[in-house]
């Protein structure tokens, strides 16, 4: 995913005409393999939803887990919508600084996960 995102960077960085050509199936690749690994992520969290709600910092986690994702997710719904390919094309700074941000907070997302998220809810070791 994390690869996904930095492709998308790349493609407007470049600004060629063919790498645009394949920044609409790089977006809508990184929207798919999004949402399909929330679906995941989200079921498997779900499944100790119960057991957490028992503990407080668990369950505190857990309502983090669940608001920054879906807050995350409404922000790249909304740059999808606001940065179609014709603007990005136009405004390719614009479009790098709105999703740079993105890809920012879905690293730090990802290193929060790894590195307290999962470890306090599933006993797993916190990854470097």
């Amino acid at each position: 995913m994390l690869a996904q995102a930095d492709a998308i960077l790349g493609a407007v960085t470049v600004g060629t005409a063919a790498a645009l050509r394949e920044l609409p199936g790089l977006r809508l690749g990184f929207s798919r393999l999004v949402n399909s690994h929330c679906s995941v992520e989200i079921r498997m969290v779900n499944t100790r939803a119960a057991e957490m709600d028992k503990d407080p910092e668990k369950a505190k986690l857990l309502r983090r887990f669940h608001d920054e994702l879906l807050m995350w997710r409404g922000d790249l719904m909304d740059c999808n919508a606001n940065w179609p390919q014709r603007r990005v094309a136009v405004d390719r700074a614009g479009f790098l600084s709105t999703f740079r941000g993105l890809n920012d907070r879905l690293k730090a997302r990802v290193r929060w996960e790894e590195q307290v998220f999962y470890p306090a809810i599933f006993g797993l070791p916190a990854r470097r």
